[in-house]
């Protein structure tokens, strides 16, 4: 029963996220803006590989981030705090993967270092990066 529930919560958020992609541009349920600042603006753009089976995230300008850990999508808002940039508890899918490493999903901040997002978990551990695309 407690499987079912849970499977039920998730169908509901991904039903959710999808109608919220689907709001027109500034109404209801539309993403937060991102702050303007210097590290906001860096972080926009694609990070990893849209590769099969491999990870890759997508920052835009206004403050939603989706992607993959290469097997489950992810899709979320974010918001630049300082230097670094917090990415809200996201949606995504549950498939299993064999051979697919899913160190993104633990995402909680990320960092920019030149052209590498530095991905981080909840503790500020630093459990993986990705390259610019």
């Amino acid at each position: 029963m407690a499987s079912h529930r849970i499977r039920t919560s998730l169908v509901l958020a991904a039903a959710a996220l999808l109608l919220t992609a689907c709001a027109p541009a500034g109404g209801p349920g539309s993403a937060p803006t991102s702050t303007a600042s210097p590290a906001g603006s860096d972080v926009v753009g694609t990070w990893g590989s849209d590769a099969a089976g491999e990870p890759f995230l997508e920052f835009t300008d206004d403050g939603t981030v989706k992607g993959t850990d290469g097997c489950n999508g992810i899709g979320s808002t974010y918001t630049v705090v300082d230097d670094a940039v917090e990415i809200a508890p996201y949606v995504s899918t549950l498939k299993a993967c064999q051979g697919v490493d899913d160190w993104l999903r633990g995402i909680s901040v990320v960092q920019v270092e030149g052209d590498t997002l530095i991905v981080m978990d909840e503790a500020g551990t630093k459990i993986g990066e990705l390259p610019r695309s």
